[in-house]
């Protein structure tokens, strides 16, 4: 009898507390009190956690902020875009860290109407990122969504203009005014069987042998071919035209055919530069306003005339799956060497950190084609970015480096020495990637950085 006794008293107990528990979980989700807005929270945490991974990487452990500060204080200013706060973002920072201005990113408010969002598919911001960013004297910022158009803001934030439009990886102002970018458009390879055999033929016969070999099935057959865009200052495409067809015109089309079939992509053009016209004489072979183009999938390297579409200049490698060249005073052009395959050294979208930090910045001379690495592989130089990175040439021969999957931004002089380094911590054990940096002396700027209105 007393068991039985003990069995109801626990029973009614639970039930009393079960039911304490209901009502009092009704009356916190209606005022929302207490343990709701902390469930909210880590919710909302867990549910964007698949998305902010994609612009997270593995730490190093090499602090966070900036790490490295030996030179005086110029009044120079750093300009970055990434992922910081959580959001994309591009800021401007003081030598010490403090930001000056910041710029948030939101894809979808940018591009609001879905019927003309070159991305349809992106219903979260962070589903996209920027690749290739720009400030001007008046503190505008203009920028492309990685693939999925551009956008040019004020020093507030308001929008300018847009392009509606994939645009991607790169985007530098041009020395005649506007900018150049990068596009791409897509078509069907069984619709157009002939437009770059055999590259196309391949593709469009997604099943069937090839002798006795057969083919790997190609989804559905759409191929990307990248595109050069001159885009006025107000925005506008003057022109646009192909980097393949280039190359096919001047006899390299049959390096097409060793591009990356897996992702349908003919060339992977990740960067533009310009010649500037005040060291154009340290280029006997070429002309102020020639173009550089990296192409990552084939390692591959070219100087156009933009005016005549005459590739003037071409070596692939001894760099593998670069970014960025850049045309140096000396009369060699630079550039940021992964020196590695991202199918090798990515694990889940993650960099193997177990692998060799064999990244660097090499140069080549493009009569003799001699090349000498300016930075990275030796002690206390180690990089590792599988991919994207940049770098950019300062006035005393120093770098400004970009190592995106480190999340870390570094500025080097003409002894190889770091004398900045910024470091975008996110947490204990991850950093946030840093997409492109550049430093600007406090006379470029014509504004002054006024309070905005939130």
């Amino acid at each position: 009898m007393e068991k039985i006794s003990r069995i109801l008293f626990f029973t009614s107990l639970g039930i009393f507390f079960l039911g304490a528990s209901f009502l009092y979980g009704a009356f916190a989700y209606r005022g929302n009190h207490p343990p709701i807005p902390q469930l909210k929270g880590f919710y909302q945490s867990l549910k964007s956690q698949g998305v902010e991974s994609y612009h997270l990487q593995p730490s190093r452990g090499q602090g966070s902020g900036v790490i490295v500060n030996t030179r005086p204080d110029n009044g120079s200013l750093v300009f970055m875009g990434g992922f910081f706060d959580g959001e994309n973002q591009l800021r401007l920072v003081r030598r010490d860290g403090a930001v000056v201005r910041k710029w948030s990113l939101d894809y979808l408010g940018h591009f609001p109407d879905p019927a003309t969002r070159p991305c349809g598919h992106v219903k979260d911001p962070l589903q996209t990122d920027t690749h290739g960013a720009h400030i001007t004297p008046r503190g505008e910022v203009v920028f492309t969504y990685e693939y999925c158009g551009a956008v040019k803001l004020d020093q507030c934030g308001a929008m300018s203009w847009s392009i509606e439009q994939p645009t991607h990886h790169s985007l530098i102002p041009a020395e005649a005014g506007g900018y150049w970018m990068l596009g791409t458009y897509e078509w069907l390879a069984s619709e157009h069987p002939d437009r770059f055999p055999p590259f196309s033929m391949l593709v469009a016969r997604q099943q069937g042998p090839l002798g006795d070999r057969p083919l790997r099935p190609v989804v559905d057959g759409r191929i990307y071919e990248d595109t050069i865009l001159r885009v006025g200052e107000n925005g506008e495409v003057l022109e646009e035209f192909s980097i393949p067809e280039l190359m096919r015109e001047n006899g390299l089309g049959a390096l097409l055919t060793i591009g990356d079939l897996k992702r349908r992509e003919l060339v992977h053009a990740n960067k533009i530069a310009e010649l500037p016209a005040a060291i154009a004489e340290a280029y006997p072979s070429f002309e102020a306003g020639d173009l550089a183009i990296s192409v990552r999938s084939l390692n591959l390297i070219m100087v156009l005339d933009p005016r005549t579409k005459e590739v003037k200049w071409h070596q692939a490698g001894p760099w593998v799956r670069q970014h960025d060249p850049e045309f140096r005073p000396d009369g060699r052009l630079s550039i940021f060497n992964n020196n590695v395959h991202e199918r090798v050294a990515y694990v889940a979208g993650r960099t193997d950190l177990s692998l060799p930090r064999t990244t660097n910045i090499i140069a080549v001379h493009p009569g003799s084609r001699e090349t000498e690495i300016l930075f990275g592989e030796a002690q206390g130089e180690e990089m590792l970015s599988v991919i994207r990175g940049e770098h950019e040439i300062l006035p005393d021969d120093g770098l400004l480096i970009a190592e995106f999957d480190a999340g870390r931004v570094l500025e080097v002089d003409k002894d190889r020495q770091i004398v900045w380094e910024y470091v975008n911590k996110y947490d204990g054990t991850q950093v946030g990637e840093v997409v492109s940096a550049g430093i600007f002396q406090a006379e470029y700027f014509e504004v002054e950085w006024k309070t905005c209105k939130q």
